[in-house]
């Protein structure tokens, strides 16, 4: 009766089914994936017997740090399958302490969560045992999971021993933080840097555990998949063990896509396309189609930037369309042409804050509506270099057939006369000649500036630009009016310069009349009236009427040969 009734109870007892990500964790180096580098150089290590103290494993999350501390302590503990074997890059698998670590239990191999153990208790009690020798390994292992979240004191009391540990006694730390745990510490250990798998080795990893599962997938399936999972290859096993369980055996992209919640993507490339096109009333008329099926604004604006950074992409680097799926690759490829990087980024830079328009905005369709009604306009927009082309052409049209009209009224007639004089250096702004000796001949205030500006006489050129009138410049002799801002012997320091510069004698006469205006201040009218000019082009205003809070800040003016 006891022996049926134990019969039964085993009988009911659950099977434990192991997830795909725990069913295919790698046991040997060999069957890690895109950890190229780190395999190489720990099995250098191990065969120059070079082999440190202390291991820093960093990176994403999924992409393999427990388990390659893991693979690591066999390699050091492995005695092979006749159990005469030493270290190596090879674990058998099959020895007592291969198995044992494999299944947790392992003595001499302790892990520790240090999320759940920060103190320095837990610290200390590591250091105490560190003394005693291992039972029955090669080498006490310490795998410390997660370790940037230990104590500052923990990190503090692990030092000493760290740095000089005992013979028998190896570190292996995890961590997805390495900027929060200590310099000293990290100046200890020995670091690998865990990278992102690559999409195609993703893809290859997964076409492999379907094959082992019995299941089929379409490669463009895998992409998604591979892409989705940002090159943790757990979140993707854990992505496609989903996907399985959705399907009665066949992979198919669509299954793909309605899992992870991805629109049509075919809608998408249509809006994108219409939009870059400027086809507006289109692409607003798939938009609506889109979401009366359901489809969340969000989502269609992030599917928006994705486009934007594969064509970044591709327009740099035409190889990469190889690395997106068919669908995809063709949208690109078709839509790419309409586009280039200039564009590019100021449609990324309205895509960063049209997602959080969407999110906090009353109506999520009606903003998804504007962001595209904006990308269209400023898809259309012309780029800054045909913006200046079409200026250029418009100047030189201008100066060819009409003079440039001056601002009218007496004061704005004597604000260019001054600009003549002082901005333009026309040579009437002083008919009287001054012919010296030898050396700089100054005829105008330009050429004041000029002598002083060749002469590297920074200080004295900043006054008389902006402290001085200069009234008048003829034989020898200028006539100006000082502001209260410039220094009291400017004048004798001017006149000193000048007759060192020209072999001259000089005078220097002061004005008490207060009309006119510095050099500064009609340079300051000259470019206000300039902007005001530019301004007026209808390029120009498109722009600034594109975008509120909008301004010429500053021009740039090229002399044109």
């Amino acid at each position: 009766m006891q022996a049926t009734f134990l019969e039964e109870q085993d009988q009911n007892t659950p099977t434990e089914y192991l997830v795909l990500a725990r069913k295919y964790r790698p046991v040997t180096f060999k069957d890690m994936v895109g950890q190229d580098v780190l395999i190489k150089t720990f099995s250098n290590a191990v065969k120059s017997n070079r082999i440190a103290h202390a291991f820093l494993l960093t990176g994403i999350r999924g992409v393999g740090k427990t388990t390659t501390a893991r693979i690591i302590a066999k390699a050091l503990n492995c005695l092979g399958e006749d159990g005469t074997g030493g270290i190596t890059a090879e674990p058998c698998g099959k020895c007592y302490q291969c198995t044992s670590i494999s299944e947790d239990r392992n003595q001499d191999v302790l892990e520790m969560d240090a999320a759940s153990n920060t103190s320095v208790n837990d610290i200390r009690e590591i250091i105490e045992n560190c003394r005693y020798k291992p039972i029955s390994a090669r080498y006490k292992v310490y795998i410390i999971d997660e370790v940037h979240m230990l104590s500052n004191s923990a990190f503090n009391a692990l030092l000493k021993t760290l740095e000089e540990p005992p013979a028998h006694v190896k570190f292996i730390f995890a961590t997805t933080e390495t900027r929060k745990i200590p310099l000293t510490i990290l100046s200890r250990c020995q670091r690998f840097d865990l990278k992102r798998v690559k999409t195609q080795d993703l893809v290859s990893h997964f076409e492999d555990v379907l094959n082992k599962e019995g299941f089929t997938a379409h490669n463009d399936a895998l992409k998604i998949i591979a892409n989705a999972s940002g090159g943790s290859v757990r979140d993707g096993l854990s992505i496609l063990e989903q996907a399985i369980s959705n399907t009665d055996g066949n992979l198919s992209q669509e299954a793909v896509r309605s899992i992870l919640g991805l629109t049509e993507r075919d809608m998408i490339f249509d809006i994108y396309a219409n939009m870059v096109k400027n086809q507006l009333s289109e692409s607003l008329k798939i938009c609506a189609e889109a979401l009366l099926k359901g489809f969340d604004p969000i989502v269609i604006a992030q599917d928006f930037m994705d486009m934007t950074h594969n064509l970044s992409k591709a327009i740099i680097d035409p190889s990469f369309i190889s690395q997106l799926d068919e669908a995809e690759a063709t949208a690109v490829d078709a839509i790419k042409q309409y586009v280039d990087n200039l564009k590019l980024a100021r449609i990324w830079g309205l895509l960063l804050k049209g997602v959080d328009d969407i999110k906090y905005a009353f109506n999520a369709n009606q903003a998804l509506e504007m962001l595209i009604i904006r990308l269209a306009h400023l898809s259309s927009m012309p780029s800054p270099e045909e913006l200046i082309r079409k200026l250029k052409d418009k100047s030189d049209s201008t100066q060819k057939h009409e003079p440039i009209s001056a601002p009218s009224g007496p004061q704005s007639q004597k604000q260019m006369q001054n600009i003549e004089r002082h901005v333009i250096s026309q040579p009437q702004a002083n008919q009287a000649e001054t012919v010296s000796k030898s050396g700089s001949t100054i005829n105008s205030t330009s050429d004041l500036l000029k002598c002083l500006y060749d002469a590297d006489e920074m200080i004295l050129h900043h006054h008389v630009k902006t402290d001085m009138k200069i009234i008048k410049i003829e034989h020898g002799k200028i006539a100006l009016s000082t502001l209260p801002t410039a220094p009291q012997n400017i004048s004798l320091i001017l006149k000193e310069f000048l007759e060192k510069s020209t072999f001259s004698k000089w005078s220097i006469v002061s004005s008490e009349s207060s009309s006119g205006n510095t050099v500064a201040q009609d340079e300051a009218i000259h470019e206000q009236n300039h902007k005001i000019e530019v301004s007026k082009s209808p390029e120009v205003k498109e722009i600034l009427n594109s975008f509120t809070g909008l301004g010429i800040a500053d021009i740039k003016l090229q002399k044109v040969s």
